[in-house]
């Protein structure tokens, strides 16, 4: 799912533009069928929640989980409330996954890994917050195309004019409709990066124009999939579908679903998975600590895990499985969290920096707008933010100050705190969500996600056909899985 825009709210001296938002997706013709499945997804879980006394006379599998993340931790909810014996396998010494919620901040508790719920109309995991009782609040800046609030800055610091932004504007128009006819019938081979490109060369759009064209596609495809322009497939452009309504947080911290579904499951920390082993009869996990056998097995190790290769599974996964691991991308989207003194920055959602250096620090979110602590957090993602990875702490700290004083002086303070992520360097998740990569296909997905010989079960965000990359995606992937082991 693929949206191109450029929005901007300047300060008080500034002439104000309205925003611009061209989508390059068919949401609304899928936004029924996503929301159908997240209705069904939520009334088989009730269903299976109150499953009758005959049911549960049967013999129920028992069934290994690997991974306690939100998709093993839905699975494993459904399965035990359903009577199985259940065990989560988990490689970390906490749970939740990429759901990572750090509580040293006790005033703000801040999100590592997934902060937002996209879209809560219809969205399984706002249905669930509702009925744990757990508190959100609207903060609509959870991808760069939805939020409507947005200070952007020129490369000098200086709020970009509106004449600069309305021959942007045009630009990206008329780039946008030649892009979307070429994904129609764009091969597996067609790079996003040729395809905007193509429309530049078509457009005559060159020199310092084309570039903030694609600067700001690249900030895009970033944020919707971890990856650079290169790497996404072209036709990756238009995957998938989402939710309406607003967007939400979670003051408290996102891991509270986790921690929540987890309750009264028999979940082994410190497990770390290194083969599978299953036949016609049975299943059985070696972890560093010892082995475990079951009926079932629920994989819902990363795709990034998955394509590092050092889980061994005996006998080897099928070919077609094999191949949709390796032609699918595993995008990576890191966090700097910067705590200040006080707030000296402007009280919209996302501070923008229209830069050349292909997203680094571009993007502040104000996070003192739901935390009401003087916090801000800057997202990047692909290229960048592995080259950010490679830095130490304070090189990274140095670099995004340099950005925030450029825009707002010399004299800002230093931060009294910060805190950073770096997924692709996590050996538990390889990065932070999946993509559909150059020389990928759509039927990539449904074959990561397929079973084998109703014993070896797949779910994960890399696993849903059109909710990938999201928190909804990976829960109702869980639920999948749980309702086909139920049968």
């Amino acid at each position: 799912m693929y949206h191109l825009f450029i929005v901007s709210t300047f300060s008080a001296n500034s002439a104000n533009h309205e925003a611009t938002m061209i989508t390059l997706t068919r949401r609304q013709a899928l936004m029924a069928l996503s929301a159908m499945t997240a209705s069904l997804a939520g009334a088989n879980a009730s269903l299976t929640q109150g499953s009758g006394t005959k049911a549960n006379r049967a013999r129920k599998d028992s069934v290994l989980i690997i991974g306690a993340g939100i998709s093993g931790l839905a699975a494993a909810r459904m399965l035990s409330d359903a009577g199985h014996t259940v065990t989560v396998l988990e490689a970390r010494d906490r749970i939740g996954g990429r759901i990572w919620t750090e509580r040293a901040w006790s005033d703000a508790p801040i999100d590592l890994g997934a902060s937002w719920i996209h879209g809560v109309n219809q969205n399984p995991v706002a249905k669930l917050a509702q009925e744990m009782g757990i508190k959100t609040t609207v903060f609509d800046a959870g991808t760069l195309m939805s939020s409507h609030d947005v200070t952007l800055y020129d490369q000098a610091g200086m709020p970009l004019s509106a004449t600069a932004l309305k021959q942007l504007d045009e630009d990206i128009d008329a780039v946008q409709a030649l892009v979307w006819e070429m994904l129609e019938d764009a091969p597996r081979s067609l790079s996003a990066e040729e395809a905007f490109n193509s429309a530049l060369k078509t457009l005559g759009i060159d020199g310092e124009r084309g570039r903030d064209v694609l600067e700001d596609a690249s900030r895009m495809v970033q944020d919707d999939d971890g990856a650079d322009l290169a790497h996404l497939a072209a036709w990756g452009l238009d995957e998938g579908t989402g939710f309406d309504g607003h967007e939400v947080v979670f003051p408290e911290g996102y891991l509270q679903i986790p921690e929540r579904l987890a309750q009264g499951i028999d979940i082994r920390l410190n497990q770390v998975v290194s083969e599978i082993q299953y036949d016609e009869t049975a299943v059985k996990i070696t972890t560093g600590q010892g082995t475990f056998s079951a009926d079932k097995v629920i994989v819902t190790l990363s795709l990034g895990v998955l394509k590092h290769g050092n889980v061994r599974f005996t006998p080897a996964l099928p070919a077609r499985k094999q191949q949709a691991i390796e032609r699918l991308g595993m995008g990576v989207y890191d966090k700097l969290f910067l705590r200040f003194p006080k707030v000296f920055w402007d009280d919209t959602n996302i501070i923008s920096w229209q830069s050349d250096q292909n997203g680094a620090w571009a993007n502040w979110f104000n996070l003192a707008r739901v935390t009401h602590v003087p916090i801000l957090c800057s997202l990047y993602g692909a290229g960048v933010a592995r080259r950010i990875e490679g830095m130490s702490d304070v090189e990274a700290v140095h670099e995004a100050m340099k950005v925030l004083r450029t825009i707002y002086g010399p004299d800002i303070p230093e931060p009294a705190a910060y805190r950073r992520t770096c997924w692709a360097s996590d050996p538990y998740a390889r990065g932070s969500y999946s993509y559909p990569a150059v020389g990928s296909s759509t039927k990539d997905r449904s074959a990561l996600a397929d079973s084998i010989a109703d014993r070896l079960h797949f779910a994960g965000e890399a696993t849903s056909i059109e909710m990938s990359g999201t928190v909804h995606g990976a829960l109702l992937s869980g639920w999948r899985e749980a309702r086909n082991i139920l049968g």
